[in-house]
Formats: C-alpha cells, structure tokens, sequence
C-alpha cells in the first residue's frame, strides 16, 4: 500500500514562503486542510489557493482573534456558502477576561447556528480550556466534527465521542504523558493527524511530513498492530469524514 499521507490542521500561511509550502503538499499528494484564523485572510487565499486536489482551504474565525476582529463576522458569514471546511474556531479560555469570553461564545454560536443551514460543511475546533463550553454549543449540531487538539477532562472527551466527533492527534501530544492518555481513549475510527504546523516541534521554520511518520508508529505500537493497518484505518476515516 501506498503511504496513506495527510494534514487534518495546519496554517500554511503562517510560513514565510506559502507558495514552497503548498508546493510541497501538492507534490507530496498529502491530503491537506489548510486553516485560516480570520475570514478576511480566507477571502484573499482563496482567489489564489482554491482548485488544488490535495490542499483545501478552510474558512476560519480563531477564537484569540475574535474579540479585537468581531466586526468581522459579516465577512465570516458572507463567505460561508463557498467553504466546505470551517476552520479554526471554537474557543479558547486561557484569556481570563469575561468581555472577551462572552464575544467568542456569540461568534461561536453565531459560526455553528450557520452551519446548521448546509449538510456538507466539516469544522475544525479549538477548545482550550473550553470544552465544556464548546460541548454544549455542539449539542444539536448535527454536522461533522473535529477537535483539533484535544486537551480537556475525560468527561467531555467521553461526550464527544459518543457524538461521533473526530479527533485531529499530532506529534506533540504523543511527547507529552497527558496527550498520550487522551490518545489512547479515543477510538481508533475516530482519528485523524495533523501537525498544526507551524506551531509544534520541528515545524516552526520548515514545513515536513515527518511528524506523520512519528504519529502512525506511535498508534502502531499502542495497538499491537502494523503501521500500514494504521495508514489504512486513518485513510478510511478521513474517506468516511468526506462522505
């Protein structure tokens, strides 16, 4: 079998060369989503990113960046017919400020009430701190979801996965105790991988595959079994994602 290769969560636009990186997608044929952090950043991508067989470009609000650009909701919404992937929202409680909190949780709502209105639409979500939060605002959305780095309680990883959510693992989770212990209560037809480059190790000046590599043979060995039935089950899930 061929190298099953992909990147559920990365910012290519974060990198100094964006055209060497999306590059290097399109020839490595790794299947890609490429997050924005606000809607306006989407809008200029897209007139020259969109059309690539491997790197999608995902519509997105981060939740650090929606207090100081809420007016840029209108901008979001405009945009949202045209985007299949949504990403990256969510929120992100590390920021101890009720205002900001309360903003993010309106353009949250705002982002998942939308959505509710297609039936192809794939989220990326940032839940920092937030899960629970975050939870709750999914409870009637019925579209696909993916946490991107999970980092929250066992109780809402155990509601999410009764849900069907997918999970987005990455090489920095599995260096860490408590990443490798969410890893490994996540069942294995719920995960996807993705660097969120170029924020993790290795990935900050120079964008690779490598880290795909360190994350199919950690789930190899955790479930006794080749990496190459790893590749097959990520694919597969990444297959059912799209359907």
């Amino acid at each position: 079998m061929k190298n099953f290769l992909m990147d559920a969560h990365m910012h290519f636009d974060l990198y100094k060369d964006r055209d060497k990186v999306v590059r290097f997608i399109e020839e490595s044929q790794s299947y890609t989503i490429a997050m924005t952090n606000l809607p306006v950043l989407f809008e200029k991508y897209i007139k020259t990113y969109y059309g690539y067989k491997y790197i999608k470009l995902a519509l997105g609000f981060h939740p650090e960046l929606a207090y100081e650009y809420q007016q840029q909701l209108s901008v979001f919404l405009k945009n949202i017919e045209q985007a299949r992937y949504i990403g990256e929202i969510g929120l992100d409680f590390t920021v101890n400020n009720l205002e900001n909190q309360h903003c993010q949780i309106k353009i949250f709502k705002a982002i998942v009430e939308a959505c509710s209105n297609f039936d192809d639409k794939i989220l990326s979500i940032h839940s920092r701190k937030a899960t629970k939060e975050v939870i709750d605002i999914l409870e009637n959305y019925t579209g696909k979801v993916i946490l991107h780095w999970y980092t929250g309680n066992q109780r809402d990883l155990q509601i999410a996965i009764s849900r069907g959510y997918y999970f987005s693992i990455n090489h920095q989770m599995i260096r860490s105790i408590s990443g490798k212990k969410i890893i490994n209560l996540i069942p294995l037809d719920k995960i996807l991988i993705e660097s969120d480059a170029p924020f993790t190790y290795g990935l900050n000046d120079h964008y690779d595959l490598n880290f795909l590599h360190n994350v199919y043979a950690y789930l190899s060995d955790k479930n006794n079994v080749s990496i190459e039935t790893i590749q097959k089950k990520v694919k597969n899930n990444f297959k059912t994602l799209l359907s």
